[in-house]
């Protein structure tokens, strides 16, 4: 990175302070109205922030963990922790206070914020409970903290900014540690690589608790000093486009395949009317994209621009500009990141987005980072025009009894671009052939029963109707048709509810946790294969 661009978190901040303080910056939705805050009054409250955490004791190199919702104290908190020099640990807030409990004894948190008193307390021994809002400062008459005082506390490129707790799909829990450095180099190598501008809107609804979310929406729109909304809530993105009328958003598959289902064979132009008429880039990543779903969002004239990441990199590893869109693929390497594929398909990656390690843990640091290379875990191959695409994960690689390997993610991309799929889950380790667990969408489902007249009384009989099963069956040859013979799925189940976080079989970014689902469903899947 040139020694003119800025290397830290807060140097990002006071760029745009300084340039355009009475700009708008930050747009807030409360009961469906949107009102906007400027540059000027976002840094006095973080500073003020930041004053707060340090009544409270917290100094360089501490850290301050937060268990929150998405809103503008979300924001407020990570600043004023970075410009205080200390480490913001983000806890997903759909964890339970057990699991958010669990994880804070493996952090080494100084204080632990909440946003009003009545919010969940995790209790920990070695963590004083601050209750902040923006707000905090003025009801104990403190005065924001000035530049100056900041001055001494020095913070470089090298410090660590934040613990991000990652369990992936295994459940075992491991601290990522991210420096200012690797959080500002890749802010700024996604945005200028996928064509990102000031004069943009973003809306954000992804949990800025995953770093997905943190630095292509936070830190990019740090960067850029452009305009970023927060979605009120999950349930009213499609209505808080039309009030922000967003030129950028990022999502995640899920996301897309429920807005594909909704549009259907709609006329060109009803995507973009959706998402509030001005929508110029749709940013994709997280697990695959079913190609279904790319095909309606073509059609539309607003194809998904894939990326591929993992926490372990800041996250981005490669992006999608819109001028070089190809369906399947998830773009070239970032210009600063190195990548390659190893003899056994494994994608390789090199730069400074890459993290210092795993927090108290070397022995699964060494194990992870191999001469300066990052072991993803995920199998990959460049096309002909150097776009990476994902294989799958190597440690997910299905093996059927007939010695085929399998990638599951590959045959669970293809089947979820159906409208009748909420969620699917493929299993068959040691099988004859591959197995699916089925989540029907239940507004789809609900239609075609009463379009076909059928007799069911409980959502049990819905899902083992013979006919219903016969739908399905059909779907499922019908997208798999041009897959491989041992990529076919021999039988299936259909379940009467969805998997959950709660139950840990998703991730905090609604990845399959496979073992967990194995388990949880075992009987289900024992059922479908011995029919």
């Amino acid at each position: 990175m040139a020694d003119s661009l800025p290397r830290t978190i807060p140097e990002l901040l006071r760029s745009n302070v300084e340039s355009k303080p009475d700009e708008a910056a930050l747009g807030l939705i409360r009961d469906g109205e949107l009102s906007w805050c400027t540059w000027n009054t976002l840094d006095e409250l973080i500073r003020r922030g930041a004053r707060v955490l340090r009544h409270n004791g917290v100094q360089a190199g501490d850290q301050v963990a937060q268990w929150a919702q998405n809103g503008v104290d979300w924001i407020i908190k990570d600043l004023a922790t970075m410009l205080l020099g200390a480490t913001h640990v983000p806890l997903h807030a759909t964890l339970s206070e057990a699991r958010a409990t669990e994880l804070l004894e493996l952090a080494d948190a100084k204080v632990v914020v909440r946003s009003h008193p009545g919010s969940p307390q995790i209790k920990n021994a070695k963590a004083k409970d601050v209750v902040f809002t923006p707000q905090s400062g003025l009801a104990l008459d403190l005065p924001p903290i000035s530049y100056s005082e900041l001055e001494s506390v020095g913070v470089t490129g090298d410090d660590l900014a934040t613990l991000l707790f990652t369990s992936g799909t295994t459940g075992q829990p491991r601290g990522v540690m991210l420096t200012h450095e690797n959080l500002v180099s890749n802010a700024i190598a996604v945005t200028e690589a996928v064509g990102s501008s000031a004069d943009e809107t973003r809306l954000c609804f992804l949990p800025l608790s995953h770093i997905y979310a943190r630095t292509c929406d936070l830190y990019s729109w740090l960067y850029r000093g452009s305009k970023l909304v927060l979605a009120e809530s999950r349930d009213t993105i499609v209505r808080d486009c039309q009030l922000a009328k967003p030129t950028v958003i990022n999502g995640v598959p899920y996301f897309y395949q429920k807005i594909a289902q909704q549009v259907g064979d709609a006329p060109p132009g009803t995507l973009q009317q959706l998402f509030g008429g001005k929508l110029k880039y749709c940013f994709c990543g997280g697990a695959a994209l079913a190609p279904e779903v790319a095909q309606v969002f073509e059609k539309q004239g607003l194809p998904i621009l894939a990326g591929y990441g993992l926490t372990e990199s800041s996250p981005v590893i490669s992006a999608t500009a819109f001028g070089d869109y190809r369906r399947g693929t998830v773009g070239p390497p970032l210009p600063n990141v190195e990548a390659q594929i190893s003899s056994d398909g494994e994608i390789l990656v090199r730069g400074p987005n890459v993290m210092q390690g795993y927090w108290n843990d070397q022995t699964a640091t060494d194990e992870t980072i191999v001469d300066g290379w990052l072991h993803t875990g995920d199998l990959g191959e460049f096309d002909e025009a150097g776009h990476l695409r994902i294989v799958g994960r190597q440690k997910e690689i299905i093996v059927l009894s007939t010695g085929k390997n399998v990638s599951p993610a590959r045959v669970e991309g293809i089947i979820s671009g159906s409208r009748l799929v909420e969620h699917v889950c493929v299993v068959g380790d040691g099988r004859k052939c591959l197995g699916a667990l089925i989540v029907p969408n239940p507004d789809t489902l609900r239609v075609e029963i009463r379009a076909r007249k059928l007799w069911v009384w409980s959502k049990k009989r819905a899902v083992t109707h013979p006919k219903v099963r016969d739908l399905f069956r059909a779907e499922i040859d019908r997208l798999l048709a041009s897959a491989s013979a041992e990529e076919q799925v021999g039988c299936f189940a259909l379940l009467p509810r969805n998997f959950s976080i709660e139950a840990g079989e998703f991730t905090a970014k609604l990845s399959l946790r496979r073992q967990t689902i194995a388990r949880h469903f075992g009987r289900e899947i024992d059922r479908m294969y011995a029919g």
